[in-house]
């Protein structure tokens, strides 16, 4: 071949291999830029139903524009139509996925569709479901100190009592989340209305009337020593099973906060309700940890944030639908009986031996029982004096 022309060809090749350098040298050193997120059309919190509008928080700023979405899935067992969820579960679902831009959604399962109240917290840890609203008494012996709650007379009654809820928010922090919940990420409490009875047949009017009663109660070790107090036999019917458990008259009555009337349809059934304002378990959304931690540190803080708002369209939320569902007793011809002073200073006087074998109960097992009673009155004659 000709020497020339090889010469010709060997500079074309070097050329062509320099470009090809060069070309790749500056893709490298180009930084990749992500697409931007995109803002929602709306910040404004959507309308709903009760009192208080979500809190409008700025949109969380995704670190990776390729964050993976997550999707949780949150059981509970209030039925379909029970008020909470469009006054609470829609609009706080809206706007986690509103101030997470999408990254996390919240799906709900309500009427225990993914399985019996009495087993949320182990399909909680288990992954069954991402989150649940758990409550504690429908666990019987596992969370013993939560129990607390339910002494008849010692925290003032009320989910959207102000001096209950900062009671009830120190004895979470201090004593529930660090000896009893610590599996999952307590993402906010908070307390059904305070028990009455509910009855089909018989009326409780006196303190003697409660003798002899058949009395179904939800869960926890304190109702059932109350009600053995003053002479009744006690039945654990969690919600779910009461309204049929009062129908066939395998209950006299159930002792279980005055809001069921309507969010379980007691109405249909009941005909007198006796208001004795007992103390009352609580309830809170737990999520998986494994969950929580696959989420985004600023999706966390506004997920967060909104659980305040949460907590407290709860307890507007129960407190509304027990005014609404003494109206519709009312309405329904049921009779509402309130005890004389006297029979509920006896019923009072009762507690007080329910207390002390609490506190010696828990002591014994290692639990700071005495402690956490001598927080809660100090904290109450504290608040109670403002």
């Amino acid at each position: 071949m000709d020497v020339r022309k090889v010469s010709i060809a060997v500079l074309l090749v070097t050329v062509l291999l320099t470009g090809s350098l060069l070309i790749g040298c500056s893709s490298a050193s180009t930084p990749t830029i992500a697409p931007a997120t995109s803002t929602p059309e709306t910040t404004t919190a959507p309308t709903i139903s009760a009192t208080t509008a979500a809190p409008a928080t700025t949109a969380a700023t995704t670190t990776t524009a390729a964050a993976k979405s997550i999707e949780i899935k949150l059981s509970c067992h209030f039925p379909a139509a029970h008020p909470t969820t469009d006054a609470l579960w829609k609009p706080f679902g809206e706007q986690i996925a509103a101030k997470t831009n999408g990254r996390v959604t919240l799906k709900i399962y309500p009427a225990s569709q993914l399985g019996k109240v009495s087993e949320e917290y182990d399909m909680t840890v288990k992954g069954t479901c991402d989150a649940a609203l758990i409550v504690p008494t429908y666990h019987p012996g596992r969370f013993p100190l939560e129990d607390v709650f339910q002494l008849p007379f010692l925290i003032p009654g009320g989910s959207n009592n102000a001096i209950e809820k900062q009671v009830q928010d120190m004895v979470y922090e201090k004593y529930m989340i660090p000896y009893q919940f610590k599996d999952v990420k307590v993402l906010y409490s908070n307390r059904f209305e305070p028990n009455v009875l509910h009855c089909t047949k018989k009326a409780v009017r006196t303190y003697d009337d409660l003798k002899g009663l058949m009395v179904g109660f939800p869960g926890g070790s304190l109702p059932p020593q109350f009600i053995k107090a003053f002479g009744g036999s006690p039945e654990m019917v969690t919600a779910p099973d009461m309204y049929t458990s009062l129908e066939r008259g395998m209950i006299d009555a159930e002792l279980i906060p005055l809001e069921t009337e309507l969010g379980f349809k007691l109405v249909e059934i009941s005909k007198y309700v006796t208001v004795l304002n007992l103390g009352a378990g609580t309830n809170f959304v737990g999520i998986r940890m494994e969950t929580w931690n696959s989420i985004l540190p600023e999706d966390q803080k506004a997920i967060e944030e909104l659980a305040v708002w949460a907590q407290n369209q709860t307890g507007q939320i129960l407190e509304g639908v027990t005014n609404a569902a003494i109206g519709a007793c009312q309405g329904a011809g049921i009779e509402l009986i309130n005890l004389s002073d006297a029979d509920m200073s006896k019923l009072k006087e009762n507690a007080k031996t329910i207390d002390a074998a609490w506190i010696a109960d828990m002591e014994k097992q290692g639990y700071p029982a005495q402690a956490m009673y001598d927080d809660i009155t100090a904290m109450e004659a504290q608040l109670q004096s403002k």
